[in-house]
């Protein structure tokens, strides 16, 4: 493995900027997509840029002839760089980390992938049909994952680049997401008892939207969360306020429906007397993010490919589960066997001075081109 060439190439991505556009300063992922692209298109890949939302493409590239049929796929866009302690986009190497908003998520993981294939073409040795897909909006929506799952690809499994620490990542939760108002009656403060307040009713409630039913905790997962993220309501300091609206985050289990879920804490709520002693009204908005988990076969091809990959680079082969969601739950969805798999921590992503190892990057190209010349 060219540590050389790696390290060009992971400093090149995180040069350009790609972070989402739904957040502050976002550009989006164009400029991104277009470099992967020509990288693909030097290695006679066939590419195609398809874009998932104005501006903003998943590009995908196919690969290698016979043996097993595998994707590869990391993702694009960034979050922020507000409150940076770095120039974000410097790419600076210190002392064997590379940093960078993306370094670590997830750009490191693209460079892998990248160059373990070059790497397997120039010797001839590329032993998969591998689809390589650069996926948009992971960090927002998931929309890249989605439209990639929508052309329901036709492989034997799935490796999704996230910083895992080398580990195989298994199982991970899903998330639903989801907004609740209450809504009072305005009234001049100095007369509250002529208002209905809007805070108040929301602060009666806000224990029974905390609260989750009891349930068996996974060994990998553990159980299921919710957390209220943002509140907002009131109009003036004069006003009793007629509005409040808060925002619910709740992690799923892989087996859990994010509906049902979401349905659950509704009717628990409604029917509390918390909701029924509240004069004013409670509505439950529908979620507009339902992102599956995953739960990977233990028979799985994909599996066992990278865990062998591991150990003969590695030297083992460790599995855990993730708290977060990915790309990869849309995926496993539509029945693709799916892992998730790179380098870096996550303890290092989204952080004011992002950063890799090197040495993690190298490992997991080393592994990822065992993988694809293994077959």
């Amino acid at each position: 493995m060219d540590r050389t060439e790696l390290l060009d190439l992971l400093r090149q991505l995180v040069s350009v900027p790609s972070v989402n556009p739904a957040l502050p300063g976002g550009t989006g992922e164009a400029e991104l997509a277009a470099q992967v692209a020509e990288y693909l298109q030097d290695l006679k890949a066939e590419v195609r840029v398809e874009e998932v939302l104005p501006g903003r493409p998943n590009v995908l590239a196919q690969l290698g002839g016979a043996g097993p049929r595998l994707l590869l796929s990391a993702h694009l866009d960034t979050v922020q760089t507000t409150g940076m302690v770095l120039a974000p986009f410097s790419g600076e190497v210190k002392d064997g980390r590379l940093y960078g908003r993306g370094a670590c998520d997830t750009k490191a993981s693209v460079a892998a992938m990248l160059v373990a294939l070059q790497e397997a073409i120039r010797a001839g040795r590329l032993r998969c049909q591998v689809l390589f897909a650069a996926l948009v909006d992971e960090e927002v929506g998931f929309a890249g994952s989605r439209a990639l799952a929508a052309l329901h690809p036709q492989v034997d499994g799935a490796v999704f680049g996230e910083p895992t620490d080398l580990r195989v990542v298994v199982a991970h939760k899903g998330v639903l997401r989801f907004y609740v108002q209450t809504t009072g009656r305005a009234a001049h403060s100095a007369t509250p008892e002529l208002g209905v307040n809007a805070i108040e009713g929301m602060a009666r409630i806000l224990p029974e939207l905390s609260t989750l039913s009891p349930v068996q905790p996974d060994p990998l997962l553990g159980g299921p969360t919710v957390c209220v993220t943002e509140i907002q309501g009131g109009v003036g300091r004069n006003t009793v306020p007629d509005r409040c609206r808060v925002h619910v985050d709740r992690r799923l289990l892989p087996e859990e429906n994010a509906l049902t879920a979401w349905a659950e804490v509704r009717d628990r709520v409604l029917s509390s007397e918390a909701a029924r002693g509240f004069a004013g009204s409670v509505e439950f908005e529908p979620p507009y993010l339902m992102a599956p988990g995953l739960r990977t076969p233990e028979d799985a091809w994909v599996l066992r490919a990278l865990e062998g990959a591991l150990r003969r680079v590695v030297g083992e082969a460790v599995r855990v589960g993730a708290p977060y969601a990915t790309d990869a739950g849309h995926v496993a969805r539509i029945g693709v066997p799916c892992v998730v798999f790179g380098p870096g921590s996550s303890s290092e992503a989204h952080t004011v001075a992002e950063s890799v190892a090197l040495d993690q990057v190298e490992l997991a190209a080393q592994v990822l081109y065992e993988m694809v010349t293994s077959g």
